[in-house]
C-alpha cells in the first residue's frame, strides 16, 4: 500500500488513493477529528516496569499525558553525579573532579511539539531525555515510525511506499534549507520508511484540486499556510487534462510564528515586562521575557538560576504581582496551557473583531482584551513577507495577478482575515476557493503516491 503523508509542523494527516477516490486515514482516535493527528511526541520517564526505557506516545494522547503529569507540577531540580573528569592543575598535577548536572527528578515525561520547524536550526543537535541523548532526526523518526504503525493497524495492510509533503523552503537561507531537507531524509531513513518520495505541499494540494475539477484551460495558484511555513505553487491546467507546474516559492512564516507575535506583543506585560527592580531601579533582564516566546522556552526558565532572578525581582520590583505571576507560570509548568489559550484566541479573532485571552490557574489570573486590528498590526511584517512570496512566484511563472483564474487556500492560517483580504485585493474575491484546511495536502500526496507507483 502506498500512502500520502502530510507530516506538518502542527498537524499530520495521511490518505490513500485507490484510483477512483481518496480515503483519509484515522490517525488519532483520541482527537475530535480522528483524521488529524497533532504532531506531538511524549516520552515517558523510564521505570523498572518499562525495563528502564521510555515509552513513546503521539498526537492528542501525547498532549493529554503531558498535561496530566506536568501542568501544575512544581519542578524540583537535583544535582546528579554523572562522572568525573581529569584536570591538570599546575604543580598539583592530575586531579579527578566530579561532574554533576541539575535534573528535574519528578518529571513523568518530555513533550515535543513543532519539531519539524527545528530542522533548519543547525544549533539543535540533540535533546537529553532522562539521560538518553536523542538527535533531532531520531525524535522525528520515533514519530514517523509510530505513525506508520498506526496506519498499518487501522488498514490491516503493510505500507510499502509513500510520498511525504515538504515545504517549498524550510528556511530563507539556502544552506539552512538544504540542511533541513537532509535531516528530514535522515529521519525517514532512521524510521525505516520504505520507498520514500517528497513533494512540495502546495503542489500536493493542486493534485487534489485537479482530481476534483473538470479539465479546462486555467492558471491555478495554490497557497498552503500551515503551522510552520507559507508555500505557494502556480500551475497551468489545459483542457486536455495536461498540467504544468510553473513555479513554487515559500517562506518560514506559519501559525506558530503568529502565536509568538500575539504572545510577545500583547501578553508579556501580564508577566512583568517593563519591570524595574532593586534600589538602583534596574530593568529586568531582557532574556527572561525573550524566553516567553514559546512554551518550550518557558520551561527553560525553570532552572534554579533563572527562578532565583525572578523570585528576587518580585520582592523589590514595581510589578510584584506580575512577577509573582511569572514565577508561578515557570515554577508550576503552565507554559503549554498558556500557549493553547493564545492559539485559541488567535482562532477566535478570525471570526470576531475582538476577544479576550485569559488564564485562571493557580496564582495566574488575567484577562487580556485583544482586537483583530491589534493582532493585524503585530503580524503586518509577516503579511508583507507572504505577499512578497506570492509576487516572486508570479514573476517566476511569468504571469500577472489578473492572469490567475483560481486561487486555492489550504492550511489553518489561510483563514486569517488579514491574509484573506490580501488575496481578495490581489486576485479578486470571485477567484478565491477553499479546500480542506487540514487534509487537502494529504489527499494530493496520496494521489501522487498512487501515480508514482
Amino acid at each position: 500500500m502506498r500512502i500520502g503523508l502530510d507530516f506538518g509542523t502542527t498537524n499530520t494527516s495521511a490518505a490513500v488513493f485507490d484510483g477512483q477516490s481518496v480515503r483519509l486515514l484515522p490517525l488519532d482516535p483520541s482527537n475530535n477529528n480522528p483524521n488529524i493527528l497533532r504532531t506531538t511526541l511524549f516520552l515517558t520517564r523510564p521505570t523498572p516496569a518499562t525495563q528502564d526505557r521510555s515509552i513513546a506516545y503521539i498526537g492528542r494522547e501525547a498532549i493529554d499525558r503531558f498535561t496530566a503529569g506536568n501542568v501544575g507540577r512544581v519542578i524540583e531540580y537535583q544535582k546528579n553525579y554523572i562522572g568525573s573528569i581529569e584536570l591538570e592543575l599546575g604543580d598539583i598535577g592530575l586531579v579527578m573532579m566530579p561532574m554533576r548536572v541539575e535534573v528535574d527528578m519528578n518529571s513523568p515525561g518530555r513533550l515535543f511539539q513543532s519539531l519539524k520547524s527545528e530542522l533548519r536550526e543547525g544549533s539543535y543537535i540533540d535533546s537529553n531525555v532522562f539521560g538518553v541523548r536523542y538527535t533531532l532526526e531520531a525524535l522525528l523518526a520515533l514519530m514517523l515510525r509510530k505513525i506508520v504503525e498506526r496506519i498499518e493497524s487501522v488498514t490491516g495492510e503493510t505500507v510499502d511506499g509513500m510520498v511525504i509533503g515538504r515545504p517549498v523552503h524550510y528556511a530563507h537561507d539556502a544552506e539552512a534549507d538544504a540542511l533541513a531537507f537532509s535531516r528530514m531524509q535522515e529521519a525517514c531513513r532512521l524510521a525505516g520508511l520504505p520507498n520514500i518520495g517528497f513533494l512540495e505541499e502546495p503542489t500536493a494540494a493542486a493534485y487534489s484540486y485537479i482530481m476534483s475539477s473538470e479539465p479546462r484551460e486555467q492558471n491555478v495558484l495554490v497557497v498552503d499556510f500551515g503551522g510552520g511555513t507559507f508555500d505557494v505553487t502556480i500551475m497551468h491546467c489545459s483542457a486536455n487534462g495536461r498540467n504544468e507546474f510553473l513555479s513554487t516559492d515559500g517562506v518560514p512564516v506559519g501559525g506558530d510564528l503568529l502565536d509568538k507575535r500575539l504572545m510577545m506583543g500583547k501578553l508579556t506585560k501580564y508577566f512583568g515586562q517593563g519591570a524595574i527592580m532593586g534600589m538602583d531601579h534596574l530593568p529586568m533582564p531582557t532574556y527572561i521575557f525573550e524566553q516567553l516566546s514559546t512554551w518550550e522556552s518557558i520551561v527553560d526558565l525553570s532552572r534554579p538560576e533563572h527562578l532565583y532572578v525572578i523570585e528576587q525581582a518580585a520582592k523589590t520590583s514595581d510589578k510584584k504581582r506580575e512577577l509573582r505571576t511569572l514565577y508561578t507560570l515557570v515554577r508550576e509548568n503552565y507554559g503549554l496551557p498558556l500557549f493553547e489559550a493564545v492559539e485559541a484566541g488567535k482562532v477566535r479573532l478570525s471570526e470576531s473583531s475582538s476577544t479576550t485571552i485569559g488564564m485562571h490557574m493557580s496564582k495566574i489570573n488575567f484577562d487580556a482584551p485583544v482586537t483583530r486590528a491589534e493582532f493585524e498590526r503585530l503580524i503586518r511584517p509577516d503579511a508583507r513577507a507572504v505577499e512578497q512570496c506570492i509576487e516572486r512566484a508570479l514573476n517566476a511563472a511569468d504571469l500577472e495577478a489578473d492572469e490567475i483564474d483560481v486561487v486555492l487556500r489550504t492550511g489553518g492560517s489561510s483563514r486569517i482575515p488579514l491574509f484573506e483580504k490580501m488575496l481578495r485585493d490581489k486576485f479578486g474575491p470571485l477567484k478565491i476557493q477553499d479546500v480542506d484546511a487540514f487534509t487537502s495536502v494529504a489527499s494530493g500526496l496520496a494521489i501522487a503516491a498512487a501515480v508514482q507507483a
